[in-house]
């Protein structure tokens, strides 16, 4: 029977896409920027190493990038079997693409990420040369319905007459909540009756105080759980997002709202303009900010007169979209094509090779901003991905990197996930 190691802090989907395989069970957790370390990381390779035998692994299923050091100690160490990577966001900032590359230098004929959409798909083989594929990960549940508005607002204490724009997700500085508040209050001065409601789980204190200025006139919740979320969508009339997200592929929570029967009006960005059109909401216009700029989140901005304009209109069409989420975004869809899929990587073998402590990094294998950020780094070989950019606070995050450098990185990422009209089939 195959062997499949599981690096991973919810093994459920897991342990449904891989019945029949004897499944290996190495809990990860996901950690905050400054708890990234390579030393850490080794250390927790090295229980891994004892709790299981490496050499006979045929296949990992390595989730969140907290798995990726792993995966590359073990390639390291010579053990090479297919890798199913399954890291729920795109490969930026720096020490994400870092780890990729690591494993981009050890590679195996049967490694692949998978993401949200062919856009971040298309982007991954790019930026790292490894095969990439659009699976949805891991899907919507069939809890999320079109239920009774009236009973969802009155569950909720919320107002049953007034029009309601919903955002939900993390409160955190990628999520483009500046614009979006600033667009609802626009809104507001010319319609007081209309209501943002905000559901927030990870919540940056420091962002959050610095926008409490503009929570004026919002209901918030937080941490709600999965019956809740859903009668909150079913409350709304519509879903809202000014996310330019340098870390999702696609985003759940829009899908989770269209499955609800709600429309979406989110940002022309990453991989929503895969799947948003004007028959189930609307796409807005994202203003591309010229260099310098502070932090990589800045590079890219939702318009704030844009979002509002498009808001007014999802409104005023008055009959919601039909209830539809792409076949492709369920979860019993995706559930069966990971089946599937683990089974044909299965099909290549795995190897046992000698350990290699350090490889050259062979940078014509990448595009010109993936080689200026090596050669401006010294990043030569790939024990200095590890050491050296630990070094200079690139894989904490304690530097950002260059702001030159990021923006061509972050241009090159997105501009080649830029899609200008939804896809229905993947």
């Amino acid at each position: 029977m195959s062997r499949v190691l599981a690096l991973t802090d919810a093994p459920d989907d897991v342990e449904r896409f891989c019945r029949g395989r004897e499944l290996m069970l190495f809990r990860i957790g996901q950690l905050l920027p400054e708890q990234h370390d390579f030393t850490a990381f080794e250390q927790q390779y090295q229980k891994l190493k004892s709790a299981c035998d490496l050499s006979t692994i045929d296949l990992v299923i390595a989730e969140y990038i907290e798995a990726l050091p792993l995966l590359y100690f073990m390639r390291r160490d010579g053990y090479h079997c297919p890798a199913l990577m399954i890291p729920h966001t795109n490969p930026y900032p720096l020490n994400i693409l870092f780890y990729f590359l690591l494993i981009a230098q050890h590679p195996h004929p049967g490694d692949l990420v998978i993401c949200g959409s062919a856009n971040a798909a298309s982007a991954y083989r790019h930026i790292t040369g490894i095969p990439a594929a659009n699976i949805c990960t891991f899907g919507i549940k069939n809890i999320y319905r079109p239920g009774d508005r009236d009973r969802a607002r009155s569950n909720l204490g919320l107002p049953a007459d007034r029009p309601i724009l919903l955002y939900t997700g993390r409160f955190m500085n990628d999520k483009g909540l500046a614009p979006l508040l600033a667009g609802y209050h626009r809104l507001r001065a010319a319609d007081p009756e209309l209501l943002l409601v905000m559901s927030t789980t990870h919540l940056d204190t420091r962002y959050h105080n610095q926008l409490a200025a503009q929570l004026e006139h919002v209901v918030r919740f937080q941490r709600l759980d999965r019956a809740q979320t859903v009668d909150l969508y079913n409350a709304a009339d519509v879903y809202v997002s000014g996310a330019t997200s340098i870390f999702e592929t696609y985003g759940k929570a829009p899908l989770e709202a269209m499955a609800c029967g709600l429309p979406v009006v989110v940002p022309r960005f990453d991989g929503f303009p895969y799947y948003v059109n004007d028959t189930n909401g609307a796409l807005v216009d994202v203003d591309h900010h010229p260099q310098p700029c502070f932090t990589p989140y800045d590079f890219a901005v939702m318009n704030v007169e844009d979002f509002t304009v498009k808001c007014r209109q999802v409104l005023d069409r008055g009959t919601p979209p039909q209830h539809h989420v792409p076949d492709w975004a369920t979860y019993d869809h995706t559930m069966e094509v990971l089946t599937e899929l683990v089974g044909e990587l299965l099909q290549h073998p795995r190897r046992t090779g000698e350990a290699e402590p350090s490889r050259k990094i062979d940078t014509t294998a990448y595009p010109d901003p993936v080689r200026r950020l090596l050669d401006h780094y010294e990043l030569t070989c790939t024990d200095d991905l590890v050491h050296r950019a630990g070094h200079l606070g690139l894989i904490d995050r304690r530097q950002p990197g260059d702001t030159g450098l990021l923006r061509a990185l972050h241009d090159e990422i997105f501009h080649t996930m830029h899609a200008e009209t939804s896809t229905a089939t993947p």
